[in-house]
């Protein structure tokens, strides 16, 4: 995905990346915004997210395509934890202010 995430769609993947920051990597966070019904997600209370479920039509390729063009545009950032990959909020987020991206959810 080369074309801008709109800023609408930038909030929603911050207020679900927000759930599960050094938590879980960009497939978990793509699994909450389709709205998984995987183990994981729900074990962990992640469909409980406002978010959950925004991107259902979307195919989850394409759910993935705008978190690495949030990441590309240092909104968010992946770290490892040994082998494991987490999401980050980056510089970028600031940005948007958290209390704009949590109240409007």
């Amino acid at each position: 995905m080369k074309s801008k995430v709109p800023n609408e769609e930038i909030k929603v993947i911050l207020r679900a990346a927000d759930e599960i920051i050094a938590r879980g990597g960009r497939t978990l966070l793509a699994k909450i915004l389709k709205g998984s019904r995987e183990k994981k997600v729900l074990e962990l209370g992640l469909d409980s997210c406002p978010v959950y479920g925004y991107f259902k039509s979307e195919k989850l390729e394409e759910i993935i395509q705008k978190i690495d063009w949030m990441v590309d545009y240092d909104f968010l950032d992946i770290e490892y934890h040994g082998k494991l990959p987490m999401i980050i909020l980056q510089n970028g987020a600031g940005r948007l202010s958290p209390i704009n991206i949590r109240m409007s959810f």
